[in-house]
């Protein structure tokens, strides 16, 4: 008979101090290993903690509690119950509490006739100020509820001691008491045993609970634990705590255990085994995957070895001999030629002994580096010990024994595990000074972060990417789509035979421009060929690539060896067993995507030369940016609505449903001919579409090949450019319309285009109706599906305007107005006010912050490394588009001081420095050589100054430019342009050098600005006698220990609590002289200098101190106070570390 196998685990924190996640060691995950249901208590696990379910489980969860009275310390409770995935049809989550979860088992896989209502429950110990004294009274009432739709099971840590008391009621008497041997007949007639004889107050409530509901405890009566084992064990004793609890008929239970105690808890795993009937198969689908061919790993080794064997003869005889063959011009001549070239490059990486790497399938093998040989055989004799300890729980010396080893296994892990961190922040201080900062960065931490995919079916992946990029059938195709398709086939057998300009052979110099752009450290695609192989090529080989391409394109062919594509699909949110929550990124061959990167450069200077595209379309263009469409929407909102009375722009944001993956390649063929891109180059790009197959990698296997006949391709340099064909005959229909536009200087505005991101514009109801009209059409014709729930219409108005309702449909389908949308990365709201979208984006470099710092919590990294993640993953957040809103929002500094921007990045900086809020903002910047990201703002909106000025004269950016020339009052970019130069905004041509000295005068004037704040700072008084240059204190490089960092920044930046300081606030306002020492009885102002060098209750630290001091400076005792109070607060580097102490411990003593 088979089991439904159910796991009750009190795992005391889903994360260990001394080995990290315990969800990736070998023993739990030996231990979850054919178990149907595991439930683990006391995870501790916040609500936004990622649970970490393992493949193939699906999870419901309680999160862990905080008591508001209680600041410190970790959240209590917690608990995830994990569920293999084939039971998920059978198994429901029906009630939570803060310390339960009752979950319905169908009785559709077990051999009772009744659903199981399981109750996973942690109930915290009575002395706990997490414990619930009502607790057993309300999973009583639950309980009864529940017994009369099925079996009720309580199973977990219920923190009950109950001896060998009955849990049943017995029917001695019964024959006497009317109804009683009605109702009062025994739960069960086992003698129940246990090795724990204590029964405590929670216990009795159990028992009680037992008693009055007919439940009976497994434990100590069933097979599997006839003897009671101990649940908890730990250096207090021994306690049964642990409990399964049922109502159910033994029959159909097989069996109950209590394993062994491990590392992990000082609980033991509860095991119970339902007989189960109809039960889906356990078995991991893997049903229509394959193995993947090794690839290649080059490392810093590999370039010498790569470029020594390259220059061995027998290799330029290959590629002479390559070079000297003529392959015929067919189809047949590409497929050997690519795979001749592809042989080479392989021979000769595999001749230097490039190391390659084989797909294997994830283990049990422990992931954390630390973890070696000693750790193993630490852990083995602990788990010997354990299992010894398991059979004779009250043989005191092998408790002894067994706390000693466990102590010992716990302190050398974390020592391991120490020293691996230490090294990682070696590599990281020392990746600092060159470019491999972010390749030692994705190496930190203590183990693999691989991810392994949830649906392990191949099949299941292979039909939701067929279903997604599957073609129009004949049955399908609308009358406008046949005409298309006609038209295609007369255009081809027109154009032929004709000759293209973009046909000319490929030079060696566009090949060799390419290769340098190639990105190092990128995966291969299915070919094998990594951009280092072709980087790193002799000219031989570059010239062999050279003739590939050539014959590619004189024939028109694209080889079959390029034209496999891999798609690794990366969840995005929401159900992890729904394909269609997974987008794919597609890895595909490096040789087709340096083919495809000339002929997209090509293409774009063929379409911008005939000005094929319309000027609407900025997005992945030449000298575009996101940012431009942002400038001209706000331009257009300055004119038509807040210069022009009752002015109103009526727009819609339009949504399209997986744009790229939509593209419909008829349709594509036809737009390419129409724009004049025929010839070999055409049938190139046809070719490479009509036979482009791909699979889908899934955990480390792939599933069999299938032909992609929709969208196009990803990875690939040439699709934007597609893409953009592809879509441009939307906005000539757009353009073309009867619909009314927005005037901007002396063009009209009907819309903006930046890839798929389409924005539809009108002064009126009408005309934007009338837009909706034409894009309905457009979309239905050429296979472009519009999202119309995430479609948004907006009306855009001055702020206190009265609105009014309107109604806007597409395709009949009535489109829902917003307030605010998210176009471009940017929030904008009705009065285009940019205040939600600042906001928005400190949310976000928020969110990011603290997810690094969950990362690197343990890591502690150094100050240096803190402000370089800063300027590289942070400022780049917040700052997004700051060229547009900055100048705007907030053009000089004191305003820009209370933006949220700025003050995010006080935040940061006060966090690093550990100062309170109230610290100074100029001091806290000053103190680690930060500048106000306004300085970077200027920076960036001269550039995009530049940018706007040297623009093509007929986007709609430069429209904006001349448009805002045009009115009387400057934008707050022109503002801020004619405060940092001398000539008229007009006439500005700006060059990276003058940016550049520009910038540098910005950061002189503020410096400047700077030294006079502080000199006039009452507040500042020590800060300013310090005479710091403006750069990173050296104290906050040489100082590991982070208390003594805090330490000594507080009192330098009078961010402390002495009096000086203390009787300036409010609450505790006392005039200056009167804030005293209250240490001493010399009636001294208390400020830094009496504090650190004259109050006598730290005169024995000073002597104990000074005297290391004078080691290091000789005339330390003589010199005069001022210096004495510099070298102290940390001016004097030999001497930091000393002083620093001295500090910190004057503070500890004086209490605060």
């Amino acid at each position: 008979m088979t089991s439904l196998t159910i796991s009750s685990w009190n795992i005391q924190g889903l994360n260990a101090s001394a080995f990290g996640s315990k969800v990736n060691d070998p023993d739990f995950k030996h231990r979850l290993h054919n178990v149907d249901i595991q439930i683990l208590l006391e995870t501790w696990s916040r609500a936004q903690d990622d649970p970490q379910t393992p493949v193939g489980y699906r999870e419901f969860s309680v999160p862990a509690q905080k008591d508001k009275s209680i600041k410190q310390g970790r959240h209590s409770g917690g608990i995830i119950i994990w569920y293999k995935e084939e039971l998920h049809e059978n198994i429901k989550a029906i009630k939570k509490g803060d310390s339960h979860i009752w979950i319905k088992i169908s009785s559709s896989i077990l051999t009772s006739q009744s659903d199981i209502f399981l109750c996973a429950a942690y109930i915290a110990p009575p002395e706990s100020p997490y414990s619930k004294t009502d607790i057993y009274e309300v999973v009583q009432s639950e309980a009864s509820h529940f017994q009369s739709l099925g079996h009720v099971l309580l199973y977990g840590d219920l923190n009950a001691r109950t001896g060998r008391e009955k849990d049943y009621v017995t029917s001695d008497g019964n024959t006497y008491i009317l109804g009683a041997a009605n109702y009062c007949q025994e739960s069960i007639q086992t003698q129940r045993n246990s090795y724990d004889n204590t029964t405590n107050k929670s216990g009795r409530k159990l028992l009680n609970l037992c008693r009055s509901l007919g439940l009976y405890i497994l434990n100590g009566r069933t097979k599997g634990d006839s003897l009671g084992r101990y649940t908890l064990s730990s250096h207090v004793g021994n306690s049964v705590v642990d409990y399964a609890i049922t109502d159910m008929n033994s029959t159909h239970i097989n069996a109950f255990t209590v394993t062994p105690q491990t590392h992990l808890s000082d609980h033991s795993q509860l095991l119970l085994y339902i007989k189960s009937s109809n039960k889906p198969s356990s078995k991991p689908h893997q049903s229509g995957l394959y193995n993947l061919p090794p690839s290649f790993k080059w490392t810093r080794h590999s370039t010498i070895a790569y470029r020594e064997v390259i220059n061995r003869p027998d290799i330029k005889d290959q590629l002479t001999d390559f070079q000297n063959h003529t392959y015929v011009l067919s189809p047949q001549g590409v497929n050997r030629a690519a795979k001749e070239l592809h042989s080479i490059l392989h021979t000769i990486a595999e001749t230097s002994n490039i190391k390659k790497i084989k797909f294997k399938k994830s283990s049990n093998k422990q992931p954390n580096k630390w973890f070696d040989k000693e750790c193993r055989t630490l852990r083995n004799n602990l788990r010997t010990v354990s299992n010894k300890k398991h059979r004779e729980p009250d043989n005191i010396d092998l408790r002894i024994t067994h706390g000693v080893l466990q102590k010992n296994y716990k302190q050398i892990l974390k020592k391991k595990k120490q020293n691996l961190i230490s090294k990682n922040l070696q590599q990281l201080e020392e990746a600092l000074q060159d470019n491999s900062f972010w390749e030692t960065w994705s190496q930190i931490g203590s183990g693999s972060k691989k991810k392994h995919l949830h649906i392990q079916n191949g099949n299941i992946w292979l039909n939701y990417f067929k279903s997604l990029y599957k073609d129009i059938t004949k049955e399908e195709l609308t009358g406008e789509q046949e005409h298309i398709i006609r038209r295609l086939h007369e255009l081809e057998e027109k154009i032929k035979d004709f000759q293209n300009p973009l046909d000319t052979p490929i030079t060696a110099q566009e090949v060799a421009e390419k290769i340098q752009d190639l990105r190092s450290k990128k995966a291969s695609g299915m070919d094998g060929i990594l951009p280092e192989m072709i980087k790193h090529g002799s000219p031989e080989v570059h010239t062999a690539i050279c003739k590939v391409f050539n014959l590619v394109l004189s024939v028109g062919f694209y080889p079959q060896v390029w034209n496999q594509g891999l798609i690794t699909p990366i969840h995005k949110s929401g159900d992890q067993y729904d394909p269609a929550n997974y987008r794919g990124i597609c890895v595909s061959s490096t040789l087709g995507k340096l083919f495809n990167s000339i002929q997209n450069k090509r293409i774009l200077s063929f379409l911008t030369q005939h000005n094929v595209l319309n000027r609407s379309q900025a997005g992945f263009m030449p000298n575009h940016r996101t940012t431009d469409h942002i400038y001209t929407l706000h331009s257009l909102i300055k004119v038509h609505v807040h210069n022009t009375k009752h002015g109103k722009i009526f727009a819609c944001f339009v949504d399209f449903k997986k744009a790229f993956d939509s593209v419909w390649h008829p349709g594509l063929f036809l737009k390419l001919l129409e724009s004049g891109i025929g010839g070999k180059t055409y049938e190139v790009i046809k070719s490479s579409y009509n036979e482009n197959f791909c699979s889908i990698k899934v955990n480390g296997k792939r599933t069999e090949y299938f032909r992609q006949a929709r969208g196009v391709r990803q990875g690939c340099s040439l699709s934007p450019t597609l893409f953009n064909i592809y879509i441009n005959g939307l906005a000539e229909a757009l353009e073309s319309s009867s619909a009314p536009g927005l005037t901007l200087h002396d063009t009209e505005v009907k819309f903006l285009l930046y890839a798929d991101d389409l924005l539809l514009l009108s002064p009126t109801e009408r005309g934007l109706q009338d837009s909706l009209e034409v894009l309905g059409k457009y979309s239905a014709a050429w296979a472009l599906p519009v999202n119309q729930k995430k479609t948004k219409v907006m009306v855009f108005q001055r702020k206190n305007a009265k609105t009014k309702s309107s109604s806007f449909t597409l395709n009949d389908c009535t489109l829902e107005e917003a307030n605010s949308y998210t176009y471009l990365g940017l929030e904008t709201n009705r009065s285009g006010n940019f205040k939600p979208a600042i906001e928005a984006l400190r949310d976000k470099a928020c969110r990011t912050f603290y997810a690094i710092r969950r990362k690197l919590y343990k890591l502690k990294p150094p100050v240096r490394v803190w402000l370089k993640i800063f300027d590289s993953v942070i400022t780049p957040i917040l700052l997004y588009g700051s060229e547009v809103w900055g100048p705007i929002t907030y053009p000089d500094q004191p305003k820009w001081d209370t933006s949220p921007t700025e003050i995010f990045h006080l935040e940061f900086c006060k966090h690093l420095l550990q100062v309170h809020r109230s610290t100074s903002n100029n001091a806290c910047r000053a103190e680690l050589g930060r500048l106000p990201l306004l300085l970077a703002v200027k920076k960036r909106a001269l550039s995009y100054w530049d940018h706007l000025n040297i623009s093509s004269l007929n986007s709609y950016h430069h429209k904006a430019l001349l448009a805002n020339k045009d009115h009387p009052k400057p934008c707050g970019l022109q503002q801020l342009i004619s405060t940092l130069i001398i000539q008229s905004p007009h006439e500005c041509n700006l060059t990276k050098y003058k940016i550049k000295a520009l910038s540098n005068d910005s950061r002189e004037n503020y410096i400047r600005e700077w030294r006079h704040d502080i000199a006039n700072s009452k507040k500042l008084t020590i800060y300013q006698s310090l005479q710091r240059e403006y750069k990173l204190a050296p104290y906050l490089e040489l100082l590991q220990d982070p208390k003594d960092r805090q330490i000594l920044s507080r009192y330098r930046l009078s961010a402390h609590s002495l009096e000086i300081e203390s009787g300036r606030h409010r609450q505790t306002y006392k005039p200056r002289e009167n804030r005293l020492c209250q240490h001493c009885d010399q009636e001294a102002l208390e400020d830094e200098v009496h504090f650190l060098l004259q109050c006598p209750m730290y005169s024995a630290l000073r002597e104990t101190h000074f005297q290391r001091l004078s080691a290091l400076i000789p005339d330390f005792t003589s010199i005069e106070e001022t210096r004495k109070l510099h070298i102290i607060l940390g001016e004097e580097e030999p001497a930091v570390k000393i002083s620093a102490q001295y500090v910190t411990e004057c503070h500890r003593l004086r209490g605060t």
